[in-house]
């Protein structure tokens, strides 16, 4: 069986995913943020929103959805709040700027929102939140996506399976942060199941015909030739509590329903479609997204909400275990990962060849080529 993971060095990993992007077209500042969300992502530990997520905005580009020249543009604003355009651009670019305007506009403010439509793929939204926390703010940020998951209790895809991300300021301990998403599943977690013979972690896939569910991906997988990632299914996913369907139309009304641009999943095109290219409207992948950020330092003192976090946290942190268990705090393995900053970080396998190969290949670039590209620099 092929090996799950690889390890490599992620500032080489950063030097291929912008040399790539700018080799399709992109500017240098689009191209830097894509390779730095990406990056942080392997440092973080979040795996399928690595390497293998580059197939999504190749996917969009290729089939005429990602404009790789456009410029996301504010098109609204007020003191508090703006809405962003991405102009048929990724949502790498889109959230970096959205990012940035709600910390600007919080810093004065205390509070600020920042929505987003007409963008692509924008990978891990904890990159976008960290920005935040680096100013000693919170912010809570998703987007939308594709049908990726029915309805409680339905049979086929109507709802996103949409990332999301929150994180509040800390002060010498790991941070309150929530990095999830709103879904037991997504097409990362089809391909790795196929790929490695491996069952899902739960019942999640309900079966078109009699509506049954199983955990096993093999009569559903539909791999999509030339990546490792994104794949297609036949089969919906199934939301397994109510409260995660709850949350997940929350968002959806977030995202998509009061903001201006937004599309919602339930009008976006299905994964067969844009691969397909079977639907006339050629309008982006994203249907919406936001940016919420608050500045505690404008309602009170800054330090006595880092304390209150540290003092949160060491309890939850110093509660007595079960039998057999540990208490974790949710993002702390990830925190801890970006705070040592190594390197050397794991790489899903079955995202490589995909990448080294089928996209870099098609700008006549190689493993090979851009390793001896990123020697010659890291030697001058």
């Amino acid at each position: 069986m092929q090996a799950l993971l690889r390890q490599e060095n992620v500032i080489f990993l950063e030097y291929c995913i912008k040399r790539v992007w700018m080799a399709a077209g992109a500017s240098d500042i689009h191209a830097h943020y894509v390779s730095d969300a990406i990056g942080f992502a392997h440092k973080q530990g979040k795996l399928n929103q690595g390497l293998g997520v580059y197939e999504a905005i190749d996917i969009a580009l290729n089939m005429g959805l990602l404009d790789i020249k456009a410029e996301p543009e504010v098109i609204a604003g007020g003191p508090t709040w703006a809405t962003v355009s991405g102009n048929g651009s990724s949502g790498y670019w889109c959230l970096n700027i959205m990012a940035d305007i709600a910390i600007e506009k919080a810093r004065t403010h205390g509070i600020a929102i920042v929505f987003g439509g007409n963008h692509n793929d924008a990978g891990s939204f904890a990159r976008y939140v960290y920005k935040a926390f680096e100013q000693d703010m919170m912010a809570f940020s998703s987007n939308n996506t594709v049908p990726l998951a029915a309805p409680f209790g339905g049979l086929i895809n109507k709802l996103s399976a949409a990332p999301f991300d929150a994180i509040a300021p800390a002060g010498d301990r790991n941070p309150v942060w929530t990095s999830v998403a709103l879904a037991e599943l997504y097409d990362a977690d089809i391909s790795e199941a196929s790929i490695h013979n491996k069952k899902l972690k739960g019942k999640w896939l309900i079966d078109p015909e009699s509506g049954d569910l199983t955990d096993d991906v093999t009569p559903y997988a539909k791999p999509i030739e030339g990546y490792g990632r994104v794949w297609d299914c036949s089969a919906a996913s199934q939301i397994e509590h109510p409260r995660t369907y709850a949350l997940n139309m929350w968002n959806e009304a977030m995202t998509s329903i009061i903001n201006p641009l937004g599309v919602p999943s339930t009008s976006l095109p299905t994964v067969e479609e844009v691969i397909s290219g079977t639907r006339e409207d050629k309008s982006a992948t994203v249907g919406g997204s936001y940016y919420l950020c608050i500045n505690p330092a404008v309602f009170g003192s800054i330090d006595d909400v880092k304390a209150r976090s540290d003092a949160y946290i060491s309890a939850i942190e110093s509660c007595p275990p079960r039998p057999g268990h540990t208490v974790r705090v949710p993002g702390s393995e990830g925190y801890k990962k970006i705070v040592e900053k190594k390197q050397i970080v794991d790489v899903l396998t079955n995202h490589w060849d995909p990448f080294f190969i089928n996209i870099a290949g098609r700008y006549n670039l190689s493993e090979k080529i851009l390793r001896e590209e990123f020697d010659a620099l890291s030697a001058q």
